[in-house]
């Protein structure tokens, strides 16, 4: 905690250094709970871009009543949900990119990590987030509820189904 207060004081200075050290400490986990929500490297990408340019310019604004990276996290969980909402063709893009036939995803459906990550792609986003956050993310249902401004029986309820949802499709053998 002592250095994370250390790295805020010095991005609320302006300190060139501490944003290196911001990106190289979240950037990669940034990215990757990015890539699990959106299913899509490229935009996973230009989020988590510009959640650090938010970050940047809205640093005085962090009022420091949560982490720092629960803060950068619900930056960059509304900036996905905003691109989530902005795509009019999910549907068929998923389906697409679930339905391609190149080497990768050969792989992925012999690796059962690669089918689980699938199948969590293919959730509907209410379930996704949920999942992402309690087994990628490791938040307790406490730091879910608090990102996602919903009571901890709401979150448990939706953990819940998402499971079942997932162990359900998972017994199917996948999509």
């Amino acid at each position: 905690m002592v250095a994370e207060r250390l790295l805020i004081k010095n991005l609320k200075q302006g300190r060139e250094e501490a944003y290196i050290q911001l990106v190289e400490e979240y950037g990669d986990k940034l990215l990757k709970t990015c890539c699990l929500i959106l299913r899509d490297r490229e935009e996973a990408e230009d989020v988590v871009q510009e959640t650090f340019i938010r970050v940047f310019n809205k640093i005085d604004t962090f009022k420091e009543k949560s982490g720092l990276y629960t803060w950068i996290y619900a930056i960059a969980l509304n900036l996905s949900r905003d691109r989530i909402r902005m795509k009019q063709d999910m549907l068929e893009l998923r389906d697409e990119w679930i339905g391609n036939d190149d080497v990768e995803s050969q792989i992925e459906m012999k690796i059962d990590r690669e089918l689980l990550r699938k199948e969590i792609f293919a959730m509907n986003s209410l379930y996704r987030e949920i999942l992402v956050l309690f087994y990628f993310e490791e938040l307790s249902i406490k730091e879910i509820s608090n990102l996602l401004k919903e009571k901890e029986g709401t979150i448990k309820s939706k953990l819940f189904r998402g499971r079942n949802i997932l162990k359900e499709s998972l017994l199917k053998g996948g999509r």
